[in-house]
């Protein structure tokens, strides 16, 4: 959800296999963090409360620390030689923050060494974007930026979020010429070149991100339902009445939802129409997608089939997985074990 995916969806567009193996490190950052993992072709990179953390996949070992002033905000995201970390101006766990404004900071990822910093308007930041360019949302405005931390435009808010809408899981969303933002409940389409805002919908509360499909559909996660959206102008194309817990992950066939009332939805994403229902508890981290696979946390790790909804391979992890970032390599996973995070590397097969 997080990086150079330029879909920006929980999808992951290289092969993994589907049967889940043995853990094959697990560390800890010694500090809390809420932000989602992202990795690169060598690392897994953690953002805690004061520090980024670039963990080598293959065995678990520290490859750089780098700390930041402010407190922990959202999830960065890569570029191909940068990790660009969000920090705020309030945090869980300091007694003072020593920033003033909203700071994005780019660190090279093989060296660890700052390359660049970019302050933004506001007080919270959410989730860093990375498709061409970098993509930055702030309770109060949107930035587009080139890798090198050059200023594309910038799109200001009349009013700004409130605090408790600026999580991990909120972000830009990039599409082949428009980028959406969700904004004090509302879905924005700006003009991905300019930063104009081109049109708003605001007539139910929006939870999640939008998920781009395609050039005819829009995925919204509101509180009471999944709504399918026409990206040129807004309009509801179809609308399911569930409860979604997560917005969803999404394949060209399938858009997999987690429902509040338990177990896994598949929706054609262009037509609204249920695929298939599964009937589990639903989990306690976003669905997402690797190759044929839906990934899903909680007391158990398990992977689903997208085309049919069967479950293919589960693993009791005996405590709490409440993120997943799949790769080419394996799973990596927050785990919860006696309330300190916790990551672990398990193996595909």
């Amino acid at each position: 959800m997080a990086g150079g995916n330029a879909h920006n969806t929980s999808r992951l567009t290289t092969t993994v296999g589907c049967q889940i193996g043995d853990a094959a490190w697990r560390r800890s950052p010694g500090s809390q963090f809420a932000s989602p993992l992202v990795t690169t072709t060598e690392l897994g990179l953690v953002h805690t409360q004061s520090t980024v953390f670039g963990f080598d996949k293959a065995d678990g070992t520290v490859a750089f620390t780098h700390s930041l002033p402010g407190g922990v905000a959202a999830a960065p995201a890569v570029t191909d030689n940068l990790v660009v970390v969000p920090r705020d101006t309030v945090g869980e766990g300091f007694d003072q923050i020593d920033l003033d404004t909203p700071t994005v900071y780019a660190i090279d990822h093989e060296t660890g060494r700052r390359a660049w910093e970019h302050t933004v308007d506001g007080s919270f930041l959410a989730s860093v974007t990375v498709a061409d360019d970098i993509y930055v949302q702030s309770d109060r405005e949107v930035h587009r930026l080139t890798a090198n931390g050059t200023a594309v435009w910038r799109h200001s808010f009349e009013q700004p979020f409130d605090l408790q809408k600026i999580v991990s899981y909120i972000r830009p969303v990039v599409g082949s010429d428009a980028v959406y933002v969700v904004h004090r409940g509302g879905v924005i389409r700006l003009n991905r070149a300019t930063g104009e805002a081109q049109w708003t919908r605001s007539a139910w509360e929006a939870d999640f991100p939008p998920v781009v499909v395609d050039g005819t559909t829009l995925l919204a996660s509101t509180g009471d339902a999944v709504v399918g959206l026409r990206p040129d102008d807004g309009r509801v194309r179809w609308r399911v009445d569930e409860s979604p817990a997560w917005g969803p992950a999404v394949t060209d066939a399938v858009a997999v939802f987690d429902i509040d009332d338990g177990g896994l939805l598949g929706v054609d994403p262009t037509a609204g129409e249920e695929q298939w229902r599964t009937e589990d508890g639903h989990t306690i981290c976003p669905p997402v997608v690797a190759s044929g696979s839906v990934f899903t946390g909680g007391t158990t790790l398990s992977a689903v089939d997208t085309a049919t909804g069967d479950r293919v391979d589960t693993r009791d992890v005996r405590t709490s997985v409440d993120w997943i970032t799949p790769d080419a390599d394996g799973l990596l996973v927050r785990e919860s074990i006696l309330g300190a995070p916790t990551i672990k590397r398990y193996s595909l097969r």
